[in-house]
């Protein structure tokens, strides 16, 4: 019973250290990102999701400032990106709406600028999103 205890204790405590650790990370609050082929323009949510981190669409405008609900109003945008050190994030998958497909992500983050990226193999593109929050 000791045995079991303190190896539950240990790993709790690891597990609070690394929570810790993803919170504090400075790619997590709100961004804006790029007007789409709309002109419209939309608000992540970049939060940690469970040892990874996901985005999700809070907020969409058009081009005169009014709110519109899109499709990808509550949803994730990218998921399961993990932190590789130096600002650069990989291992994740990232939704581009226009194409209504699923691409490999990886993000580069500069100050309060992200560069968020979906990849097929070797191509990739993307957008550079502002931090708001």
């Amino acid at each position: 019973m000791v045995k079991l205890s303190l190896s539950f204790s240990i790993v709790t405590c690891v597990a609070l250290i690394f929570g810790a650790a993803v919170k504090a990370d400075p790619i997590l609050g709100t961004w804006q990102v790029e007007p789409d082929h709309k002109g419209q323009i939309g608000q992540v949510v970049i939060r940690s999701c469970s040892e990874a981190f996901c985005g999700r669409v809070v907020h969409v405008v058009d081009k005169t400032g009014r709110s519109v609900v899109t499709r990808s109003m509550g949803r994730d945008l990218f998921w399961g990106l993990r932190a590789a050190g130096n600002g650069s994030y990989g291992g994740g998958r990232v939704w581009v709406p226009l194409y209504d497909k699923v691409y490999a992500a990886k993000a580069r983050l500069n100050g309060n600028r992200l560069r968020v990226l979906g990849c097929l193999g070797p191509v990739c593109d993307g957008q550079t999103w502002i931090r708001v929050k």
